[in-house]
Parts: C-alpha cells; sequence; structure tokens
C-alpha cells in the first residue's frame, strides 16, 4: 500500500487570501448597464445619507489636475495613461522623473492632469475620516447590510437602499479618478480620498493601489458628501447637443419618473445648462381613460389579500373610429348618457362578479368597481415555492392616444402630455422607496396582452404605471449585484405571481366591460328591430365572430412553429429505435397542426362571398360552423404541441442518461421504459387530434356515450397518469346519440384539458378531496364532467361561457376561448353546456353538464 504523499508547511509563513486588483475591473465593468445606472448608484448613497436631495453636475470642459507623493520606485508603476487622463512623475523641485533611472529611496510627485468631470453632491450626513477609511474605502464592507429581517432606518426614517458596498465601482464607467471629499459638520475639517481605477490593471492585489487621504479646511462650512468622477470616458458623446436632455431623462426613468411617488429631487447640470427631470406628472396621468390601483396588505384575520379598483372614463366606451363602433355608442350613451348601461352591468352575466359603485353623474369617474383576491387564488398555478413579499401597493394607467395632442400642437400649446412621450416611458415600472429597480425586458409579460386574440384589454404601448415597494416591508426582495431585476427566489416569486394577478385584473375588467357596453348596444339594437320589423343584419355578426377568433389562428401558429423548433433540436438518425419512433409520431402531429391553422385565417374573399350570397343564411352558417369547428380543433392542436414538447424533453433527457448508464455498465430498462411511456403519450395524443380535422363535412353517426367516453379515457390515459390524476366513470345509464363525433370528441378534450390544468396547478393538500381525479356520468340527457379541483371562480360562473373569460394568469395557458368554442359547437345541433349550481366543499360551482335532449337516439336507451 502506497503511504499517502505529505507536504510539509512552513508553519513560519502564515497563508493569506489576497484578492486581485484586477476583479474590481471586472466588477465594475459587469456591475452596472450603463453611466445613469452608474451616476444612480451615487445618488442612492445620497438618500442613504438622509440628504433631502442632490446636485449632479457635469462639465465635460473642465481641465485640472491631482497630485499624489509617494516613493518614486513604487509609483513609478502607476503612469498608464487612460482616456483623457495623462500621468507623468515628477521630483520634489518639479523636475521631471526619468523612470528607468529612479532612486529607490527618491520621494516623487505623481501628476494626473484630466479632461471632464461628473460630481453628485448632497447635504447629507456625510462621513468622518475614520469612517472614509473604515467602510467606503472597503469594497462590500456596508454597515447598512441586514442579514435578517429589515434594515435600521435612519434618522429621516429612510430606509437604505444599498446594502453590498460595492455600488461606487460602478463609477469606473464614468472616468478614470474618483474623489470623494466628506463632512459631517460644517464646522469640522473635509476629509478627502483620491484614488484611479486605472491603477487597478497594474497593481497586483488590492491593497497595492495608491490611495490618498489628506483633511483640508473646510473655508466653505460645506456638510455632506461629494463624489467627482475627474477625466471622462466617451466625452464626445457627453458633448453632444441633445445629451443633456436625454441623460435627464435616463435619470428620470430610474429616479421615479412618477411625480405621485416622487420624495429625493434630484438636479442635473451639464455644461453650465441646467436640467429637469421629465416627470409623469399629475397632469398627465389625468389624461388616463382608465385607472387601476392596487394594494396587496396584511389584515387582521391573519389573512393576506390583494384589493384591485379599476376606474373607467366614458370616452373609453365612446369610440367613433368605425362606422359600427359609432353606431354603438350612440346606441348605448346617445339617449341618456350612458345611464342605462351603467344599471344594466348588474344584470351583465361577464361584469356581475365586480362590486360596482353606484352610477354618480357628476362623478370623475363614470364606472367604479372593486375585486380582491386571497393568497390561494393569486399562487394557483405556481409548481415552485412562493411566499409572501410583504405588502406594497400600484397603480396602471390605461391611455387613449388618440385623446393626446400631436407633438407639433404640444409645441405651440406649451403642454408636456404628448403621444409620444406616453410611448417613450410606457410599460410597469418597479420602485423601491422611489427608486427604480430595472427589469429586463417586458418582465411582466404585457405583450401577451396584445397577442391573446382579445381587442380590448391593455395595450404595453397605451399603458404605464407602477409597483412601490419599500425596504422596510419588501426586504425579502433581493436586487441584483448588477441592479437588473431581482434575485429569483420565493419572496420574488410571490410578487411576481401578485404583479401577474394586477395584470390579468386590469385586462380582463377592461375586457368585461368594454364588451359588455358593445352587448347593451346590440341588445338595444334587436329590441329596436324587432318594435320596427327590420331584421338584424346577420353578416355584422358574422365578421364580428370572424374577427374576434382571429386570435385562435396566431396563436396555433406560434405553437406550430415553437414545436418544429423542437423537433430540429433533435437528429432522427442518432437516437434508439424508440426514441426515433417516438420522433416521427411527433412529426405527424405537427403536420396535423399544419392542416388546422391555414383554416383559421378568414380570407377578404371569403367575407366578400359571403356579402354576395347575405340572402343565403344557410351559407353564412357553414361558415360559422367551420370556423368554430377549426377553432376547436386549433385549441386541441395547442395543447398538442405543449404535450408533445414535455414528452420530446423527457425522451431527450432519458436519451443522455441512457448514453451515460451505457458507459457507466448499469441498466439501461428504468430509461427505456421512460421512454417507451412518452412514445404512447405522444401516439394516443396525436390519434385524438386525427379524427378533430374538419376534412370533409361533418357526418353523424350512432354513438353510445359509455363507450365514447372510454375510448376517450384510453387515450388520454398516459398523459392524466403521467400527472398523476384518474379518471373515473359512472355510466349509470346507456345513451346514445346521433351527432359528429369530431365535435363531441372536441366538446369532451376542451373541458378534459381544463380539468387537468386546474388539477395540476392547483394545492389540494389541504382540501377534504386531495385526490386529483375527472369524473365522467353517462346521463339520460347527456353528460357530466368535473373533478377534485378547487372549482370556479365565483367571479366568472356567470360569464364562463362567454368569450376570453378566463381565470389562467398565464396567458399561454389559455385565452378563454375554449368553452365559448364548445358552447358554439353545441349550439351548431341544438344542444348546450351549463354549469350546474351544486357546489363543491369549498363553496364552488364545479360540475359541468352537457345537454345532449336534442340529438338523443332511440337505439340504445333504457
Amino acid at each position: 500500500m502506497t503511504e499517502p504523499e505529505v507536504n510539509d508547511i512552513d508553519s513560519n509563513e502564515q497563508p493569506q487570501l489576497r484578492v486581485g486588483s484586477h476583479v474590481l475591473v471586472q466588477l465594475g465593468s459587469e456591475l452596472v448597464t450603463d453611466v445613469e445606472q452608474a451616476i444612480l448608484e451615487c445618488v442612492k448613497n445620497s438618500y442613504d445619507a438622509d440628504s433631502p436631495g442632490c446636485q449632479i453636475t457635469i462639465d465635460t470642459r473642465e481641465e485640472g489636475y491631482i497630485q499624489n507623493t509617494g516613493s518614486a520606485s513604487d509609483l513609478s508603476r502607476f503612469i498608464v495613461p487612460a482616456e483623457n487622463v495623462l500621468v507623468s512623475l515628477f521630483q520634489k523641485d518639479g523636475k521631471p522623473i526619468d523612470v528607468n533611472t529612479i532612486s529607490a529611496d527618491e520621494e516623487a510627485i505623481r501628476r494626473l492632469d484630466y479632461v471632464g468631470s461628473i460630481s453628485i453632491e448632497d447635504t447629507g450626513n456625510g462621513l468622518s475620516e475614520e469612517q472614509l477609511k473604515n467602510t467606503w474605502l472597503v469594497i462590500s464592507g456596508s454597515q447598512k447590510r441586514s442579514l435578517s429581517g429589515p434594515k435600521m432606518k435612519t434618522a429621516l426614517g429612510r430606509t437604505p437602499l444599498g446594502d453590498k458596498g460595492v455600488g461606487r465601482l460602478g463609477t469606473m464607467r464614468l472616468g478614470d479618478i474618483l474623489v470623494i471629499e466628506t463632512s459631517k459638520s460644517p464646522m469640522e475639517k473635509i476629509a478627502k480620498a483620491v484614488f484611479r481605477w486605472g491603477d487597478c490593471d497594474v497593481a497586483d492585489t488590492v491593497d497595492q493601489i495608491p490611495v490618498s487621504i489628506t483633511s483640508i479646511e473646510n473655508t466653505k462650512g460645506f456638510k455632506g458628501t461629494k463624489v467627482s468622477v475627474l477625466g471622462l470616458r466617451d466625452i464626445s458623446e457627453w458633448r453632444k447637443p441633445s445629451r443633456g436632455s436625454t441623460i435627464a431623462r435616463s435619470m428620470a426613468s430610474l429616479i421615479s419618473p412618477f411625480e405621485v411617488t416622487s420624495s429625493f429631487p434630484v438636479s442635473i447640470s451639464l455644461d453650465g445648462a441646467d436640467h429637469s427631470l421629465v416627470a409623469v406628472t399629475n397632469e398627465i396621468l389625468s389624461k388616463a381613460v382608465a385607472k387601476f390601483d392596487f394594494k396587496w396588505s396584511h389584515h387582521d384575520d391573519g389573512q393576506v389579500r390583494l384589493k384591485a379598483n379599476a376606474y373607467f372614463r366614458k370616452n373609453l366606451f365612446n369610440s367613433t373610429q368605425t362606422k359600427s363602433q359609432k353606431r354603438r355608442t350612440e346606441i348605448a350613451f346617445g339617449k341618456d348618457g350612458g345611464r342605462g348601461f351603467h344599471q344594466a352591468l348588474s344584470k351583465i352575466p361577464r361584469t356581475r362578479g365586480y362590486v360596482i359603485e353606484p352610477y354618480n353623474a357628476g362623478a370623475a369617474w363614470f364606472i367604479e368597481l372593486e375585486q380582491s383576491f386571497d393568497w390561494a387564488e393569486v399562487v394557483v398555478g405556481q409548481d415552485e415555492a412562493v411566499e409572501d413579499p410583504g405588502p406594497f401597493t400600484g397603480s396602471f394607467y390605461f391611455f387613449s392616444l388618440k385623446d393626446f395632442e400631436s407633438n407639433r400642437d404640444a409645441a405651440v400649446t406649451g403642454t408636456t402630455a404628448t403621444r409620444q412621450l406616453i410611448k417613450e416611458i410606457s410599460g410597469i415600472t418597479i420602485l423601491r422607496d422611489g427608486f427604480r429597480v430595472r427589469s429586463p425586458g417586458d418582465w411582466l409579460n404585457m405583450a401577451s396582452e396584445s397577442t391573446s386574440g382579445s381587442s380590448y384589454g391593455l395595450r404595453p404601448e397605451n399603458t404605464l404605471g407602477y409597483f412601490e415597494l419599500t425596504g422596510e416591508h419588501n426586504f425579502l426582495l433581493t436586487e441584483k449585484s448588477d441592479r437588473e431585476g431581482f434575485v429569483e427566489n420565493p419572496p420574488y416569486r410571490g410578487f411576481l405571481q401578485i404583479a401577474q394577478t394586477c395584470r390579468k385584473f386590469a385586462t380582463d375588467s377592461m375586457e368585461s366591460f368594454r364588451r359588455a357596453a358593445i352587448a347593451y348596444a346590440d341588445n338595444l339594437e334587436e329590441q329596436e328591430a324587432q318594435k320596427t320589423g327590420r331584421p338584424v343584419d346577420p353578416i355584422v355578426h358574422l365578421q364580428k365572430t370572424l374577427a374576434d377568433t382571429a386570435g385562435v389562428r396566431d396563436l396555433v401558429i406560434k405553437q406550430a412553429s415553437s414545436l418544429h423548433r423542437d423537433l430540429a433540436d433533435l437528429n432522427i438518425k442518432s437516437v434508439d429505435e424508440d426514441t426515433a419512433k417516438a420522433l416521427r409520431l411527433a412529426n405527424t402531429a405537427m403536420s396535423a397542426i399544419e392542416q388546422v391553422k391555414d383554416k383559421l385565417s378568414p380570407t377578404v374573399e371569403q367575407i366578400d362571398s359571403l356579402r354576395r350570397v347575405r340572402e343565403d343564411i344557410d351559407d353564412q352558417r357553414d361558415q360559422v360552423v367551420s370556423l368554430f369547428e377549426s377553432a376547436a380543433v386549433g385549441l386541441s392542436a395547442r395543447g398538442l404541441a405543449h404535450e408533445v414538447r414535455t414528452h420530446l424533453t423527457e425522451i431527450r433527457q432519458q436519451t443522455k442518461a441512457l448514453q451515460k448508464a451505457s458507459e457507466r455498465g448499469t441498466s439501461l430498462q428504468p430509461m427505456l421504459r421512460s421512454i417507451r411511456g412518452s412514445c404512447s403519450a405522444i401516439s394516443s395524443a396525436a390519434a385524438l387530434i386525427d379524427p378533430m380535422l374538419p376534412r370533409t363535412r361533418a357526418i353523424k353517426e350512432q354513438i353510445n356515450l359509455g363507450d365514447f367516453i372510454n375510448e376517450y379515457i384510453a387515450g388520454r390515459k398516459l398523459s392524466m397518469e403521467r400527472y398523476e390524476i384518474r379518471a373515473v366513470v359512472s355510466p349509470n345509464v346507456s345513451t346514445t346519440v346521433r351527432m359528429n363525433r369530431s365535435r363531441l370528441l372536441q366538446v369532451v378534450d376542451n373541458m378534459v384539458q381544463n380539468s387537468i390544468y386546474w388539477l395540476r396547478n392547483s394545492n389540494l393538500n389541504d382540501h377534504a378531496s386531495p385526490e386529483r381525479t375527472i369524473n365522467f356520468e353517462v346521463l339520460p340527457t347527456g353528460l357530466a364532467i368535473w373533478d377534485t379541483g378547487p372549482g370556479v371562480n365565483e367571479k366568472v360562473e356567470e360569464s364562463l361561457f362567454e368569450m376570453f373569460v378566463s381565470t389562467k394568469l398565464d396567458s399561454r395557458a389559455g385565452q378563454g376561448l375554449g368553452l365559448f368554442i364548445v358552447s358554439q359547437l353545441l349550439e351548431i345541433d341544438g344542444c348546450s353546456a351549463s354549469l350546474s349550481e351544486e357546489r363543491n366543499s369549498r363553496g364552488k360551482r364545479f360540475k359541468f353538464l352537457v345537454d345532449l335532449s336534442s340529438v338523443l337516439s332511440g337505439d340504445g336507451q333504457k
């Protein structure tokens, strides 16, 4: 046996862990995104120091020099110039030093000549010379950091924003020389520290970087801190004519751009010209046609709840852009100013779930409403751990840009509320104590509202707003070191779920009330037509149907493209036979989707054709039937795309595991069983889509409902088992119907897919029936389908079968079209679907009834 090698350690040498100085350059270059963020880090320090505000001064023409003394041999290493900084060495008598003939004991002066400066000055608490040495000059040394719980507040009651002690590193984006001057009192001396970021590239370790600390007389009675960066980078950019207004606008987007939330004034001067931060004033916000206020708070009963309020102006509904909109506006608002519409809201199904303030002709807002959400409603659909992030508030503002003056008109009238300004500052901002937390991209997925198929919800370019967090209550939300959003943790995921609930409330409420206005006007028009004997034009209704369901087409095309990319990532020839079979089946499923997506796009020729045959109602009905059949298949195809993608991921992972297992010589059977299961699931899913395709005109046949349900469950068995869902069938009677098998399959599949979603995304452990089951019962008049999920939210139980009604937070999981299309398909045969009045243990309605009375067949009835 070989003895292990022993390395002797000299006990006289104490090992040390040292930090290379270049790490500061790496941190500084990666810490902040741009110069505005670098300035902001210094502004935040001023806020933490209880300063009432701060002054940013940029002088691109300033020329000067800084010098420090030291050993000539030491300073000779640090003579590398930087952009707009020249370095030279002198003897004490002013003679230049030749670095090639330096005496080791010679004292030298290093002179740094610079061009351009930026300073951030405040009148806050300031620092003593001791604090300057032991805190400010200690990288990542912060007295503001709290290991647990909220940070200690300042004397003015502020919760410090900084906690990492690295924000000052971002100043290297601005220039080369960093100078800090600070004093705790007008009567005390000013402590001054100077060092170069350029020296970080020369020194081996951080402690070798030359730092100069001096005390200077406080002749002007200065109290506070002034951080200056000398020797500007990219000075030509700073000197551009529009740079002043650009930097002011950029800073306004980082320090709260909302006048209503701003509490820390910041002034900017560039080359002697003052620039005010562009603010979203109350004047601008008052032009919003819809406003949404949110409050996430803790209550005395121990519950946390979201209170959401919406406020709508009358001109949100008074559109006159098209002839049909102008006609509806005149019908709904022309005679009584909208009083009748407001009073009818309590009777319209899709608006019954809201608490609506009574009509007040003199109120600032035409409609005011409220809804609340508890924690269980907010976190439904979240697979990962979530926590309450602490109380906070927020507001959204929705604008009709046509109500704003053009930029040319604004210049004449002097108003700042232009369409361009709204577009530039649109989006939802996260603020913490009045300072913006940058969030990457469309963090709230606002764009999904533009592509969901709805025409009446939020639009990213028309919406701006904010969530107002505080360091005191939301300390569990931790900002990333680069200030680009929050660290992914349970409190942040909780905040994100709440924010998405707010977004969905805003979209849903605006969608519901705008559609309610249309329904109200259409109903009045029909009543008027009945009185006068004038027929209602069916073409108008058909065109509306074609336009509303166009969103299904876009969704299926998007899913198809995504699945194509997934399939392209895998090489069928490089995997085993089982995996190759699964991929071929996936491609077959893709072909099914391809057949569907083109049928979802009504063409101009189709609509023109309908106009030419407007007397032939049967032809119009055929077009509508074809449209809804294609839309239904599109929804099923979307589910298939998701399912295939899930199984492809499983196959990909197991294929890699097979390769590793074969290299280790371990058993391959577990991986093979998993792959075969995925293959079977893909095959079953694809098989369900195929009979739905509307290749020919619908053929009706005799269908025994019990046999039909059993066949359907057999096809979905593997998918249900994957999510530990069990199907329970109770065929108490033998019922036979005569109808098109494809339509019935689409109806059942849509309801089952909804059940699978809610069973997967709901916490059932705290309820009486934690088992995940989907129940089917054959009735003498049709079917009953229900599950052990949470049940239907009472806010939508009256409007569940209307278009774009959904309580799913993620629009990718559904846009509220499925049950609407189901009802339309059933209506073709004189059938219907409804929600039973029966309630589950949670007090929610949960059972769906499919009435097939009109297609019952005498065969098989008992």
